[in-house]
């Protein structure tokens, strides 16, 4: 009676961390599948946030370049109508004025700027498609491997296909983008 009793503890036992062993490999393929949401959504903020921030740069270099542009055009004009002392120094007195409040706002650092955030940018959303892959391929290797393919099995769980990121074609163009 006690040996009965026994093997069927130990029976129990060995069912009852073959269950434990099921559901934990169902688990971690669960949470690595949303690690792979997450990194694929993470690509995505990246993405919008480059877009948005590209065109406020380009919006900001803009309407400086043409408050410069207008600045230089009527300082010739003045120059060049023969404009009396007073308005030529009343025009390079803005332009002095210009340059004492804000004496960082050039075109060339204005684009310097840019440059540098644009490829800030771009490392940031290349770190975010290579967290996406490692997590694709993570995720595909457990799912894959044995005993975790056979234990998936057994509950019913569906391996999810994911495909490693890659750039679209046409961001693969070598032209310039014309942002002005």
């Amino acid at each position: 009676m006690k040996t009965t009793l026994v093997v069927l503890a130990c029976a129990f036992g060995v069912l009852l961390m073959l269950g434990g062993c099921v559901m934990s490999t169902r688990n971690n393929a669960i949470m690595l599948e949303e690690n792979v949401k997450t990194a694929y959504a993470g690509i995505d903020t990246q993405l919008t946030t480059r877009y948005n921030k590209l065109l406020e740069l380009a919006q900001c270099v803009k309407k400086y370049d043409e408050h410069e542009s207008n600045t230089l055009v009527k300082t010739i004009e003045a120059r060049g109508k023969g404009a009396s002392e007073g308005e030529v120094k009343s025009v390079m007195a803005n332009i002095h004025a210009v340059a004492e409040r804000y004496p960082e706002l050039q075109s060339q650092r204005n684009y310097g700027k840019m440059m540098d955030e644009v490829s800030i940018m771009e490392n940031t959303i290349s770190h975010h498609r290579h967290a996406y892959n490692e997590s694709v391929r993570e995720y595909t290797r457990y799912v894959r491997a044995f005993p975790a393919c056979f234990f998936l099995g057994i509950t019913g769980y569906e391996a999810q296909k994911f495909d490693y990121y890659e750039a679209p074609a046409e961001t693969k163009d070598t032209k310039p983008l014309e942002l002005f």
